[in-house]
């Protein structure tokens, strides 16, 4: 992949990654708030409930005033991991405190249901309740509550922060991946349509000459019909390549049928020899055939394997010399079939074999195809889950195309 290509993909997967770390941080944030609040619900409404219940306690009727002031008995105390509460005795003679409880404020004396105060710079839960002997106010610290969150919103934000990283890191990786393939396929509709341009420009400027030139030459039936020939040969080729573009262009834009009917290789072998038979005559060639007795049967739309075969021969017998033997056959091998194609030609070298399936690639410079029939070739086999091979004979000469696939199911 070229530098340009490679920084497409990086500046793609950099997209895709801050666009998915993103998401995540949003979503992260939101959990964790949502979560955060619904701690701090539950831990003041805790305190809450222990406040209520003690200054309950000290309010009712008989309790004496030392211990309201107290906070209770020594066997009402707070356990050692709850947070004290801290009382106010407020009456006609003015408000006396408990031990270790600041200053209560004028405005927390008459104070009844559980509300958040600061008091001598501390946050706190303070509650009232009407006593026989006065008013009793309590208050319980909320430092404990402060605490709980800072050390749950430094956790968060530590894991928080390695889930982002880790989320990036894997966004990015999958990111280059899927971008990858996506660039490729860029590269080659590109690469394509410069070639299928390339292609037809050959046809269209070959008419245009022969136009140009029957028009500025004498008038006469010869010199226009010679005209008309060479036009009506370099349309052919042009509607033969188009023909072949569309295919390309249906298949790739149609996957393949989910499922296929049962084909005998051998019947759609001896319908397209006996097609290629003048063909292979007209080139002084030899066609031989050779097929099983039985029948091998492989699933799969009849007329791409059909199409497949005339490709195969069609390619065999371009490019094998005058008296040359191009042979076709069918065999079994177990549980798969195997059709093969080999001709007598120059052969292909190994570093061409892997590319002959391109489109527009041609592995020799002679004949006059534009490098799409085995495109279709390689198209079909891929579709119809078989395995294609390329070999050459001994001493460099000669190709042999081989494909097999999965037998049907009886």
């Amino acid at each position: 992949m070229s530098r340009p290509a490679r920084n497409r993909v990086s500046g793609r997967a950099l997209r895709v990654a801050a666009l998915a770390t993103s998401l995540v941080a949003v979503m992260l944030v939101a959990l964790c708030v949502g979560t955060d609040i619904i701690v701090a619900h539950n831990l003041i409404g805790a305190a809450d409930h222990r406040l209520v219940e003690r200054i309950g306690r000290l309010g009712g009727p008989g309790q004496p005033a030392a211990d309201v002031v107290a906070g209770g008995p020594a066997a009402d105390h707070d356990h050692d991991y709850e947070q004290p509460v801290v009382t106010w005795l407020v009456g006609g003679g003015g408000v006396v405190a408990g031990p270790g409880a600041p200053q209560l404020p004028s405005s927390l004396r008459s104070v009844s249901g559980p509300v958040t105060a600061s008091i001598a710079g501390t946050s706190f839960r303070v509650a009232g309740v009407d006593a026989p002997t006065g008013r009793v106010v309590g208050a319980t610290s909320l430092a404990p509550v402060s605490q709980a969150l800072g050390g749950a919103i430094t956790g968060e934000v530590v894991l928080g922060a390695l889930l982002l990283v880790l989320t990036f890191g894997g966004a990015l990786v999958i990111g280059r991946r899927v971008a990858a393939p996506v660039e490729e396929m860029r590269r080659r509709q590109l690469a394509f349509t410069a070639d299928a341009s390339h292609e037809l420009r050959t046809p269209l400027g070959v008419i245009e000459a022969e136009v140009s030139l029957a028009l500025s030459a004498e008038p006469g039936i010869g010199a226009y019909r010679e005209a008309l020939e060479h036009v009506a040969g370099e349309s052919g080729r042009m509607r033969r390549l188009v023909d072949d573009l569309l295919w390309l262009a249906r298949f790739d834009d149609q996957p393949p049928p989910p499922s296929a009917e049962p084909v005998d290789v051998s019947a759609v072998v001896g319908g397209a020899v006996e097609r290629f038979g003048a063909v292979a005559a007209r080139r002084e060639l030899q066609l031989r055939v050779r097929v099983p007795d039985a029948v091998a049967t492989i699933d799969a739309p009849p007329e791409w394997i059909d199409r497949l075969t005339a490709v195969l021969i069609d390619n065999s017998c371009k490019y094998s010399p005058p008296g040359g033997v191009v042979t076709v056959t069918v065999e079994e091998h177990g549980a798969r079939v195997q059709l093969s194609v080999s001709d007598q030609g120059e052969g292909i070298a190994p570093a061409e074999r892997e590319r002959v399936f391109d489109r527009f690639h041609r592995a020799t410079s002679t004949g006059d195809g534009a490098g799409l029939g085995l495109a279709i070739a390689g198209s079909i086999v891929e579709a119809t889950r078989g395995r294609c091979e390329v070999t050459t004979g001994p001493g460099a000469t000669g190709t042999r195309f081989t494909v097999t696939w999965p037998r049907a199911a009886c």
